[in-house]
């Protein structure tokens, strides 16, 4: 019997509302494979102590050149290496992980699709996730709790010398990257048209793959990180083809255990 994994995720303010993109690839990709887990909670503050306490690997360098540790991480019992549960830090980490070590369950990266995964992935933060950010950024604080509230606060005013209110100012500045957004989704849209991919198939054919669910990710990190007249500018798009994208992953693959 295949024991629960633990998937660490950053808790919002409202209960069982996981807002990260990062995480939420995670998430998806331990349901699209009906993998038991749990979630354990952790405040922004708390991760890195978090994950140096469970012998998590650091993901990135911060500015001064000590080790960052972020969320997701998961925990799995089920493969022990010398008597001990496998830690793996990073979405994408965890995705080959998880096909390497349950090649039974449903395949995240079907042979012969990985890097055009992952070109797909980037060129979809890069063309619709990262031109409205700082707009993000700036509207995120009211999704967390005050611990988290503070840390993300402290560390991105550090990190931008300025306020997080100057982050996303109100008025016509708002208009471009909100504007790019919206391009970069009905160009992919175009693309996958004329590619064959519709609206009732993923991207690889039948069923979803690793990319599918990085997608819905950056969807669903805008719709609950921004405020709601932001997401009623994204999802309107391509004709709404997009909110209905991330409700049928939702619906599918949006559990939260």
């Amino acid at each position: 019997m295949t024991q629960l994994i633990t998937l660490y995720d950053i808790p919002a303010a409202k209960p069982n509302y996981p807002w990260s993109p990062n995480t939420w690839r995670t998430r998806f990709a331990l349901n699209f494979k009906g993998l038991p887990y749990t979630t354990v909670w952790v405040e922004y503050p708390d991760i890195e102590p978090t994950m140096k306490k469970i012998g998590a690997k650091p993901t990135a360098k911060n500015p001064d050149g000590s080790d960052q540790y972020t969320v997701p991480v998961i925990v799995d019992p089920n493969h022990p290496v010398d008597g001990s549960p496998v830690v793996i830090s990073d979405s994408d980490d965890i995705a080959t992980y998880l096909d390497e070590k349950y090649p039974e369950l449903p395949t995240l990266f079907p042979a012969g699709t990985k890097a055009l995964q992952t070109i797909y992935a980037q060129n979809f933060m890069e063309k619709v996730f990262y031109p409205p950010v700082m707009i993000l950024l700036g509207e995120a604080l009211p999704v967390f709790n005050p611990p988290s509230q503070k840390y993300f606060r402290e560390t991105r005013e550090k990190a931008f010398g300025k306020k997080m209110e100057e982050l996303s100012p109100r008025g016509p500045g708002r208009d471009e990257p909100l504007k790019k957004a919206k391009e970069g989704l009905e160009g992919i849209s175009a693309a996958l048209e004329k590619s064959g991919v519709t609206e009732t198939s993923w991207l690889t054919g039948n069923k979803p793959v690793y990319a599918d669910f990085a997608t819905a990710a950056a969807l669903i990190a805008i719709k609950r990180c921004a405020e709601e007249h932001i997401w009623d500018h994204i999802k309107s798009a391509s004709g709404g083809r997009w909110e209905r994208f991330l409700a049928k992953v939702e619906e599918e693959y949006g559990r939260i255990d």
